[in-house]
């Protein structure tokens, strides 16, 4: 009614009369709340007009929501809702968790105002990751990113007695199974290295001139595109050819373990794959992890690390 350019400047009554026909509300006061509401919580730039005795947007382009919402649109909105209600308590996110709950305030009226669908929420429950050691330090380089800032990490390896300091220019976070990566540009060795961000025990920024990642010949895309995880160590991508029983076939049909995925043989005896990728750690804890349904072709020393170790956890029995 306040955008309506037909009729503009409706009154307090008007607007009563309006939502009690469609939404049961008798209260003149309620109607005073809600303004003041939509006013503090939406920024809504609502003002009154003392000629006309009645109120309107002092932005005529101000919408409460600004799309109208289709019940797709508000069970894909539900789906993701559990995500936004994680990421706004980080603490990076601080400043923007009141935005964040306009959103959902804005979903929540949309849902109670003509839409009665049943909530999500009441029957998708997604693995929440918990929280994790380091959650603020990722805060902290979010932003310095943002900013690009150059910061000063302390960061100590899992086999290293003391932590080390490395003058770092920071240029993305990767997530791999619950666990941040920070990769960026190492001034004391002039190369980009990875770290992980739990293992990072203090971080400050500094005031040194920021190297883009154009400047030192980063590409993100290009870096990661090879790799499985997030461990490169300036590897070559080899062919790597693996063997699984039909079963397994099936799950890496519909959820391959790369991009660079392809079908050699898929019927009744087995289920062959090549990717190419660099073998790292990563990939080696993939295949393990397959136990007797897979078996290793494709390189010998992938195939030769396998079976190493699993020697070694037989050993343990």
């Amino acid at each position: 009614m306040l955008r309506n350019k037909q009729k503009k400047y409706p009154s307090k009554q008007e607007l009563l009369d309006a939502c009690e026909e469609k939404f049961g509300v008798r209260s003149a006061s309620t109607i005073e709340k809600d303004l003041n509401a939509m006013r503090l919580e939406f920024d809504a730039p609502i003002a009154y007009n003392k000629r006309w005795k009645g109120y309107y947007y002092s932005e005529p382009s101000f919408k409460l929501l600004s799309v109208n919402l289709s019940d797709e649109n508000l069970v894909a909105l539900g789906f993701v809702e559990s995500f936004l209600e994680d990421f706004k308590n980080m603490p990076i996110f601080s400043e923007f968790s009141d935005a964040v709950d306009k959103v959902l305030d804005g979903l929540e009226i949309t849902r109670n105002f003509g839409k009665n669908l049943k909530p999500v929420s009441s029957f998708i429950y997604l693995d929440k990751s918990p929280y994790f050691k380091g959650s603020d330090t990722l805060s902290n380089l979010i932003q310095a990113i943002a900013d690009q800032k150059v910061v000063l990490i302390h960061y100590k390896k899992f086999n290293a007695n003391t932590d080390k300091g490395y003058t770092l220019h920071p240029y993305i976070l990767k997530e791999f199974q619950h666990f941040w990566y920070l990769t960026g540009f190492v001034e004391e060795y002039g190369e980009v290295r990875t770290f992980g961000i739990d293992r990072i025990t203090a971080m400050a920024l500094l005031d040194n001139t920021y190297k883009a990642a154009e400047e030192v010949g980063f590409n993100a895309p290009a870096y990661f595109d090879h790799c499985l995880g997030v461990t490169t160590l300036d590897g070559q991508p080899e062919n790597v050819v693996l063997s699984f029983s039909p079963q397994r076939g099936n799950y890496l049909k519909s959820k391959p373990l790369h991009g660079s995925q392809e079908i050699l043989v898929d019927d009744e005896i087995e289920f062959r794959i090549s990717l190419r990728l660099i073998v790292n750690h990563e990939l080696q804890n993939i295949v393990l992890s397959y136990g007797a349904d897979v078996k290793v072709i494709e390189p010998p020393h992938l195939r030769e690390k396998v079976v190493d170790a699993m020697k070694k956890a037989i050993a343990n029995y």
